[in-house]
């Protein structure tokens, strides 16, 4: 990557105005940019977002729906099922939508490449494949204390707090 700003943008934090009172049992999506995203193309990135979350449905019933971006670049959506559930037919357009949404863009977003792994080393970030990842694990370059951007949520609500936790607290020290 050309910058530590393609990694990670520390500080970015964005949600649709909805997030706070989604409830938290909703059903959540997670995506992982594979950079992040430039605080410009993040404004229209959401926008856009708020606009296909305006008119998702699923079988002709409004999906109640929200988002959270943090650090331009892991995207969480939820929709609260309670009055409407997401179906196969409404999950696809959603991921229809995130692949085109930014083909159009000079540097185009993959939101679905699911092998890599954002940490941080001291004070710059970084991102390496598992493969990789495993191997600093081994090297005792990534320890327990490593900072890393948590993407496997398997608790309700957890979303909707701190995303960059130590190794030691998330699901890579499940694995490594």
């Amino acid at each position: 990557m050309e910058s530590e700003n393609n990694i990670w943008s520390e500080g970015a934090e964005m949600h649709a105005v909805n997030w706070i009172g989604m409830p938290r049992d909703a059903r959540i999506w997670v995506y992982l940019a594979d950079r992040a995203l430039t605080d410009r193309e993040a404004k229209g990135f959401v926008q856009d977002f708020d606009a296909f979350l305006a008119n998702w449905e699923a079988h002709g019933k409004r999906l109640n729906a929200s988002w959270r971006l943090c650090g331009n670049r892991l995207l969480f959506v939820a929709v609260d099922e309670a009055n409407a559930p997401a179906t196969g037919c409404s999950i696809d357009a959603s991921v229809n939508h995130l692949r085109n949404a930014t083909k159009k863009w000079r540097e185009p977003v993959d939101w679905f490449d699911r092998q890599n792994n954002v940490y941080k080393d001291k004070e710059r970030w970084h991102e390496a494949s598992n493969a990789d990842f495993w191997a600093l694990r081994k090297a005792h370059h990534v320890t327990d204390d490593t900072m890393v951007v948590n993407v496997v949520h398997q608790q309700n609500g957890s979303c909707w707090e701190e995303v960059v936790i130590p190794f030691s607290e998330s699901w890579h020290s499940e694995m490594w």
